[in-house]
């Protein structure tokens, strides 16, 4: 990652530089760089059950996969803490004139793998479970209860975005600011199921002209994934019934009726981070 320290030099000495871009190249470029992210966020999880609502949100827990020394927690309130290990991009793109200004339109493969702290719980291995009611051949009430088991140990994207870039361009310094925004779909790996999403990016910083040739940036990114929903299969676990050593106590009880399974599908409707890049272009079909 990134240090604090490596940035600050980075743009100091961008700023001293004096370095005219009076001859700022245009062409194709190719460009590859780092992406620390700092700040990760995810939306609050939801979760369908069958072919209902989101409102069974609040009816499934989740806990640790043997449930012993913890304590479960409602999906909705579950939040967990994501430290990204590694992000890299590469991009091939082409350099314009605007005016006194100059553009970039580029094409961007990035990856990022984010790892996942699952607060409360001794392991990314977890156990999302709920409580169904149900009738017996009596029509007598039964509490079921159901779990599927959740892998969350880390959220992985694979994504390809078209990018456009304004420069800010001065006959003084050897930087020029600028802006961009690009929009296109990322493969999200999160629970360990893959699934593909509409993603978006903000990008500012500094791009300095270190030759003819070659560019160096630095400067701010967020990306963002629109979520979607992720398909387990729950079992049922047993019946809820009382526990006749402990009264008033409830129980469960593996071994009554057949084996049931229904689809629960658990999801979120954002991902973003932000973070600082860096990175480097080549210009390989230039003109003055």
């Amino acid at each position: 990652m990134i240090s604090k320290k490596t940035l600050a030099v980075t743009a100091f000495a961008l700023l001293l530089s004096q370095q005219s871009f009076a001859s700022e190249t245009e062409g194709f470029y190719f460009g590859s760089g780092y992406y620390g992210q700092y700040l990760n966020y995810m939306g609050e999880l939801k979760a369908k059950i069958g072919d209902k609502g989101a409102a069974d949100t609040n009816k499934v827990s989740i806990n640790d996969r043997d449930a012993q020394n913890t304590e479960g927690q409602l999906l909705s309130k579950y939040k967990g803490d994501y430290n990204p290990p590694f992000a890299a991009n590469v991009a091939l793109g082409y350099t314009g004139e605007l005016g006194n200004n100059s553009y970039r339109v580029e094409l961007e493969g990035m990856y990022s793998s984010v790892k996942v702290d699952n607060i409360g719980f001794a392991s990314s291995q977890i156990t999302a479970s709920y409580v169904k009611v149900v009738k017996d051949q009596n029509d007598a009430e039964e509490k079921h209860l159901y779990g599927a088991i959740v892998n969350h140990d880390q959220i992985e994207n694979i994504s390809v975005m078209a990018n456009v870039y304004h420069h800010w361009k001065s006959d003084r310094f050897s930087f020029s600011p600028y802006v961009g925004i690009g929009i296109g779909a990322t493969r999200m790996t999160m629970f360990e199921k893959p699934s593909i999403r509409p993603a978006g990016q903000l990008k500012a910083g500094l791009d300095y002209r270190i030759n003819e040739d070659v560019n160096m940036h630095i400067g701010y990114r967020g990306f963002g994934a629109i979520g979607n929903d992720i398909k387990f299969t729950a079992e049922k676990l047993g019946q809820v019934v009382d526990d006749t050593n402990n009264a008033g106590k409830k129980k469960l009880d593996p071994s009554s009726g057949s084996k049931v399974t229904e689809e629960i599908n658990i999801g979120n409707q954002l991902f973003h981070t932000h973070g600082i890049e860096a990175g480097l272009t080549f210009h390989f079909a230039s003109k003055a």
